[in-house]
């Protein structure tokens, strides 16, 4: 992880991927930050790197995992919530979901993308980056058609 990873969550957009996605189960939130997505659901577990919990050493199952995940490592980060995750919602940059064939390959085999949130420019959550932001649901062996 890079210190340009560090990057919190506005109150406003947690508040709305939330409210849109409606995590139910078990859920855990990989970088807590500042707490904008665990703070708004009930029971959330987390983990966070500066805090000593690093989400790599996570091996047990949830439901759904729900964050900002760091954008250097992302398709490093995204294999390993597939490991721990049948749905998994990022707010990351939209174009993160097709860089590669290769990562798009990865998340054929895990299901797909259920759906895409779209919440803006960067500029729009004074993120650092102007590439569209979206919230991304991958769903575990999910075979249907991507809603935006």
């Amino acid at each position: 992880m890079k210190e340009s990873d560090i990057v919190m969550t506005p109150d406003w957009v947690a508040k709305k991927v939330v409210e849109h996605f409606k995590p139910a189960g078990r859920v855990l939130d990989p970088c807590r930050g500042d707490g904008a997505f665990s703070d708004l659901i009930e029971n959330c577990e987390w983990c966070e790197i500066r805090e000593g919990k690093d989400f790599y050493d996570v091996g047990e199952v949830y439901d759904w995992v729900i964050s900002n995940p760091p954008y250097s490592c992302f398709s490093d980060f995204l294999r390993h919530t597939f490991t721990v995750a049948s749905n998994i919602v990022y707010l990351i940059p939209a174009n993160k979901v097709f860089n590669s064939h290769k990562m798009m390959v990865e998340i054929a085999e895990y299901g797909g993308v259920k759906e895409m949130l779209v919440i803006g420019p960067g500029s729009k959550l004074k993120f650092p980056i102007g590439f569209c932001i979206a919230a991304v649901h991958f769903q575990s062996g999910y075979d249907g058609d991507m809603k935006i």
